[in-house]
């Protein structure tokens, strides 16, 4: 595939991703109780996320690939790795401890600006 179908299929990964840890904290904050939303409406939250991590993982390596980076990784890739574990395993987070979902939410605006920061720049 084309460098570029890569790249939409990564950004629209991420997309997801974001767009599902939105309505996970709107879910949250809402409260799970009768007027709150549905078990199905959080079905669809966590599918949106998991297909997200998919599609930004597959596509980002497909990036890797045409950009030439085989072997050794640059450390800027190792970085955006281990964000990308931080992101998937934080769903949890929210529902086991919900008195730190303000945190949680700045927590995840760091780990965004810290992803684009490493792609755009590269530092090392």
């Amino acid at each position: 595939m084309p460098y570029t179908t890569y790249k939409f299929l990564h950004l629209l990964g991420i997309l997801s991703v974001f767009l599902a840890w939105g309505a996970l904290a709107i879910y949250r904050f809402s409260g799970e109780n009768k007027l709150g939303p549905s078990k199905s409406t959080f079905r669809l939250i966590m599918l949106t996320h998991g297909i997200g991590m998919v599609l930004a993982l597959v596509a980002g390596f497909g990036l890797l690939a045409r950009l030439g980076i085989h072997g050794q990784w640059p450390m800027w890739v190792t970085i955006k790795l281990v964000l990308w574990l931080l992101l998937g395993v934080g769903v949890l987070l929210p529902k086991r401890f919900p008195h730190l979902l303000k945190a949680w939410w700045l927590g995840l605006i760091g780990l965004a600006s810290l992803a684009l920061y490493l792609v755009v720049f590269k530092p090392f």
